[in-house]
């Protein structure tokens, strides 16, 4: 997909590192159509834009453009963190689950589960 075709589809105009991601997730090949792709993304259906967001910023912090050593040193300080943050919320979130449904009836806990997803976001 060219990115002409992506900004006419989406009205959303990338920068050339987060065009990358964006055609990078686009040639995964489970896509049917451009249309179907860029609908996804502009609606950010099962999170895709935020991930593809997530990895174009990644790949900022690697290539720190214009920065100086001890900036490139601190970003990636800050994306280890960010890292570490995110496994331990995903490890946190997985626990309380487990005790939810440990604690719950399956249809309460169905319900207690998609309330908080709601609120977180």
């Amino acid at each position: 997909m060219l990115l002409s075709e992506f900004q006419l589809h989406t009205d959303i105009f990338p920068d050339a590192i987060l065009y990358e991601e964006i055609e990078r997730e686009y040639m995964d090949e489970r896509w049917e159509s451009q249309a179907q792709f860029c609908a996804a993304y502009k609606f950010n259906e099962d999170g895709l834009a935020e991930r593809i967001q997530r990895a174009a910023n990644a790949r900022l912090i690697e290539l720190g453009e214009g920065a100086t050593p001890k900036a490139r040193k601190t970003r990636m300080k800050m994306a280890e963190t960010i890292r570490d943050l995110t496994d331990e919320l995903e490890t946190i979130e997985t626990a309380y689950e487990k005790v939810l449904k440990d604690m719950l009836s399956p249809s309460l806990f169905s319900l207690v589960q998609k309330r908080v997803r709601d609120e977180l976001r």
